[in-house]
């Protein structure tokens, strides 16, 4: 393992572990800590261009990437909740990134570095893409996305941290894993495969208990006196008196008039939906990362 790979491992898994710890005490983490591990990553980053010599392109890419990040933190968004606002600063941000990274892809196929730059050009697209899929409710809190966008710029290729990681693919097909799963997307992939331990758990959980049906793979019963802290209801009472379960209930929405439907309707134990703290699967899809590689790899059983 080299000098850069140790030290992105140390600070990412250091970064991450108060990470984890915020999520499980309070379900937050605050912005200012992926402010701090994407700049590390930023540092880290302009060293190796520098130690390698880089070429202007790999470094045109990582400011894209940068102003973008640091462009999901500071100053005010286009869209909110009163709509589309024509913010002419905001807007010249975004057209300064995207220049920054079209304009490096035309030197994509005659630049040698030993920094890849084809790698470099997906940190813009990852950060945005995690936006996207942060606005499309793929990811479930702006925390999971800005910890990834954070990591994007902390790992934006492939560390050279051999004899890890143990899973490769043949090299055949690596280029098209490499294009289609950006560290940082192999990262996010890995804490998925973990986070399926819970699901499993919960329905283990349920069935000692007896409670078997769909919703067993997405909570438990708990007494509504007190409700579970860190839970989402799963139960309602409709406006037209009917009981229903929900499984998939919003987020932040106050439990306690339901609460007191429920209660009328003589229910004493509801089902509900624990608030999973994804830091935790994300510190350990970031090691695996590093040690295994992509799981997805050993699934399909494509590695060498």
């Amino acid at each position: 393992m080299d000098a850069f790979a140790a030290t992105r491992l140390a600070a990412g898994t250091a970064f991450l572990v108060i990470a984890a710890a915020s999520d499980i005490r309070t379900r937050r983490v605050r912005n200012p800590l992926w402010i701090g591990l994407g700049t590390v990553g930023l540092i880290i980053l302009a060293v190796e261009l520098f130690v390698e010599s880089a070429p202007w392109p790999t470094w045109s890419l990582a400011g894209s990437a940068a102003l973008l990040f640091y462009g999901v933190f500071f100053g005010r968004p286009l869209f909110d909740e009163d709509g589309f606002h024509l913010r002419p600063g905001r807007i010249g941000l975004f057209l300064a990134a995207a220049a920054m990274w079209i304009t490096p892809l035309g030197f994509a196929g005659i630049v040698s570095s030993s920094v890849p730059i084809v790698e470099l050009a997906s940190m813009p697209v990852m950060v945005v893409l995690y936006e996207v899929m942060l606005r499309a409710r793929l990811l479930t809190g702006g925390a999971d996305a800005k910890g990834l966008m954070a990591l994007t710029l902390l790992v934006p290729t492939y560390p050279n941290a051999s004899p890890f990681p143990v899973y490769t693919a043949d090299p055949r097909v690596q280029p098209a894993f490499q294009a289609l799963f950006p560290s940082s997307f192999v990262v996010l992939v890995d804490a998925a495969v973990l986070q399926l331990a819970v699901p499993v758990g919960l329905f283990l959980y349920n069935l000692t208990r007896g409670d078997v049906g769909i919703q067993s793979f997405l909570g438990y019963r708990a007494p509504l006196d007190p409700l579970p802290k860190h839970v989402r209801l799963m139960e309602r009472i409709t406006d037209r008196g009917e009981h229903v379960v929900v499984l998939r209930p919003k987020r932040d929405l106050d439990p306690t008039p339901e609460i007191l439907k429920l209660r009328s309707a003589g229910i004493r134990r509801a089902w509900v939906t624990p608030w999973v703290p994804f830091m935790v699967p994300l510190l350990g899809g970031f090691l695996l990362a590093f040690f295994a590689g992509n799981l997805l790899v050993a699934v399909l059983g494509v590695g060498r």
